[in-house]
């Protein structure tokens, strides 16, 4: 089937972040962002999120699409409401909206609040949605307007075993972030999380203020490595068919996904 450009990239865009499977969040609290993307493309990595709760993100998400039009960028902590963001942005001066991001280019949403079902419907089929649910409910209801994924938030797993159990018969694709350290994620992932997500103030710690770019290069080709060689053990076939044609790709995923034809 002939796909039109903006579909292309959000399928690709949809593989990429399963088969990358690690998401490395920039967050308020970091060294150099400009640095740090760099790292990050050094490291193998072409999907990052960066959230609104960056002060510059207002100014440092165009220059990414502008920069590194071949990234592919997610927006975290976005919200819904046009009215709130407007009311926030007295204090938080670089909140953009849905319809501001979409325009800037970006490749997606992750949202830790959740969106309303309309606004998923609405964006899901040019952009990676991935809203927040706290409850089976929420969760099947959101897949069910088109959410790409279920963001759960860890480190406990409590929630991610209840959205895999049996009943649900499997079909819920979590991404979880919180609190994933490289000893917990084997433990995320056997659980049933295909996507691990980790701020650089997680993955950095205490030696954010003197790191140099080789350092978080290295650090993050371990968390890479370590999702990669869980992804392996837990979900064996989603892990042999990296590469692969997009039908075979597709069929092997543990879960459902939006793409009900084979893309070409």
């Amino acid at each position: 089937m002939n796909e039109s450009k903006p579909k292309r990239r959000l399928f690709n865009a949809y593989r990429c972040i399963h088969e990358q499977g690690f998401v490395p969040i920039f967050v308020e609290n970091e060294p150099d962002p400009k640095m740090l993307i760099e790292a990050c493309i050094q490291a193998g990595i072409t999907c990052i999120e960066y959230t609104l709760r960056c002060p510059d993100a207002d100014k440092m998400i165009p220059w990414i699409r502008q920069n590194y039009p071949d990234i592919y960028l997610l927006v975290g902590s976005t919200l819904d409401n046009d009215d709130i963001i407007r009311k926030a942005k007295v204090r938080h001066p670089q909140l953009l909206t849905l319809s501001e991001l979409a325009e800037m280019g970006v490749d997606g949403f992750v949202s830790m609040v959740g969106w309303k079902l309309e606004n998923i419907e609405k964006y899901s089929s040019t952009h990676i949605v991935c809203p927040c649910a706290e409850t089976i409910r929420e969760a099947f209801l959101q897949l069910g307007a088109g959410s790409h994924f279920i963001k759960v938030l860890g480190p406990s797993l409590e929630f991610v075993n209840i959205c895999r159990k049996n009943p649900t018969f499997g079909t819920c694709p979590i991404m979880m972030t919180g609190g994933m350290n490289l000893e917990k994620i084997p433990a995320a992932v056997a659980a049933g999380a295909v996507i691990i997500g980790a701020g650089f103030d997680l993955l950095l710690n205490s030696q954010s203020s003197n790191i140099s770019c080789r350092q978080v290069t290295d650090i993050l080709k371990q968390y890479c490595q370590t999702v990669k060689k869980s992804r392996a053990k837990y979900f064996p076939e989603m892990a042999e068919t990296i590469g692969k044609d997009a039908e075979t790709w597709l069929n092997s995923l543990p879960h459902i996904h939006p793409f009900e034809k084979r893309i070409l």
